[in-house]
């Protein structure tokens, strides 16, 4: 015979109060609530009691010293806290959870590409992601730029590159560009980018230099300069230079120096495509020799324990001593 179903027991307040909570969670749209649903789900994800602990209860107070211990000469200070939290049987910290995209206090804006002229124009990326704080400096270089017909196409990864031994730690912090590798190289007498340098000049250094619309009565401003190009064909691992004779050329080092973002002239040609020294473009605007510490600008633009278990994890402590993040003292 079957048994009728058990009448549910009376909602207590602090139930129907749950309830309630819940259900504006679940309702509502604003941005807040969204990012607060997230945060439920990854903490009943990582710090419910869903798979028991793979850790063993320690033996004794040495044992558990010593897990400790390693995990701090690592640099794994979440993991550590994870650890502890797990022996425990109690959640962990929620500073130990990854947070939401846009919770940390910097963002990157998807800036519109110039695309050059030629067959580089298909190369170029629709858009450039460039971090927030930075766009204006970028966009005043990019109208000094336009202003004689000419154009400055840009290239960067989509995402933050990974925090390894090799990154860059201005890349890391998203204070890197790159001019457009292809729009250079081909052919410095029609490229919109040319690597160039004056014939005869005080620097034997190769710069980087736009060109402008000859039609644009600007152009007529810029000053007249003998110049060489460099061109490597494809393929090639020896670069070479042509006499492009009288020209006029809009320099970039000088424009985008005035905006905040620094080029560095390089003594050698490019022996690739993976060579990419000359395209380097760096934001150093707002760094502070011996005050400006490493750790402070990651924490602008990556998500709180994202460079725990990196090489970086070593270097938070790093400050800018005018060219470069170094170790305190060195």
């Amino acid at each position: 015979m079957t048994q009728p179903n058990p009448t549910p027991p009376a909602a207590t307040a602090e139930d129907r109060a749950l309830d309630a909570l819940v259900g504006i969670i679940q309702s509502a749209a604003s941005p807040a609530a969204q990012e607060a649903q997230l945060l439920l789900l990854r903490r009943l994800a990582l710090q419910g009691d869903v798979i028991p602990s793979r850790v063993k209860p320690p033996l004794n107070v040495t044992e558990a010293a010593g897990w400790y211990n390693l995990l701090d000469d690592l640099g794994q200070r979440t993991t550590m806290l994870e650890v502890l939290g797990s022996v425990l049987g109690v959640a962990g910290p929620a500073s130990a959870l990854p947070t939401t995209p846009g919770s940390h206090l910097l963002t990157f804006t998807a800036l519109t590409n110039d695309r050059p002229a030629g067959a580089a124009g298909p190369t170029a990326p629709s858009t450039v992601p460039v971090r927030s704080d930075l766009v204006a400096g970028l966009q005043t270089a990019l109208a000094a730029v336009h202003q004689v017909g000419a154009v400055l196409p840009l290239w960067a990864s989509p995402t933050l590159v990974p925090l390894t031994d090799s990154t860059d730690p201005l890349e890391a912090c998203g204070r890197q560009l790159r001019v457009l590798p292809t729009a250079a190289l081909a052919d410095p007498t029609t490229d919109s980018i040319v690597l160039g340098r004056e014939v005869g000049g005080v620097s034997t250094d190769y710069d980087l230099f736009a060109r402008p619309d000859p039609a644009n009565p600007a152009t007529a401003a810029l000053t007249e300069l003998e110049l060489e190009g460099a061109v490597l064909a494809a393929g090639s691992t020896t670069p070479m230079t042509v006499n492009l004779g009288l020209i006029r050329l809009l320099p970039l080092r000088a424009v985008l120096a005035a905006a905040g973002w620094n080029t560095t002239p390089v003594g050698a040609l490019p022996t690739g495509p993976a060579d990419l020294g000359w395209t380097r473009m760096v934001n150093i605007s707002g760094l502070l020799p011996g005050v400006s510490r490493l750790g402070d600008e990651l924490d602008l633009v990556r998500y709180p324990g994202e460079v725990d278990g990196t090489p970086f994890a070593a270097k938070v402590d790093w400050i800018w001593n005018g060219t470069a993040f170094a170790a305190p003292g060195a």
